[in-house]
């Protein structure tokens, strides 16, 4: 009896991990600057494997910068709130297109170097990724 309650008891703490979407990023990328303070961008591919859309809410980064979420709307760059990823669906992250813009980097950002990112959902989920630096 003491068996079914304690296997029980960890079904019941890990039901709230069940209810997350599931997401995965690849090949994130951002390009190199010669300065710092040099504004640039953050691009990549977003995966949501869960059966809900998730927003991406906001971006931080553990070296000191100013990280925004872009998009485009008729040819000009914008602000925006969030970017949805659809349920069972992909996102990408393009020049041109959605993206994540830095400003106010502390340090140049060298090619071959990683730039480390946390990407925070609004369902709570929080997933840690770190972007290659790349020529531009």
């Amino acid at each position: 009896m003491r068996r079914i309650f304690k296997t029980l008891f960890f079904m019941t703490a890990l039901l709230p991990l069940g209810s997350l979407a599931k997401i995965s990023v690849t090949n994130p990328i951002i390009f190199a600057t010669q300065q710092a303070g040099e504004p640039t961008a953050v691009f990549m591919e977003l995966h949501n494997d869960g059966n809900e859309a998730v927003n991406l809410a906001m971006v931080q980064s553990s070296q000191p910068a100013n990280l925004v979420l872009h998009g485009t709307q008729n040819g000009k760059m914008i602000t925006t709130d969030g970017i949805e990823i659809p349920a069972k669906g992909n996102v990408k992250l393009k020049p041109g297109g959605l993206h994540i813009m830095v400003f106010d980097s502390a340090k140049a950002l060298h090619a071959g170097e990683r730039f480390p990112l946390t990407l925070m959902f609004d369902n709570g989920e929080k997933v840690a990724t770190d972007a290659a630096i790349i020529h531009h």
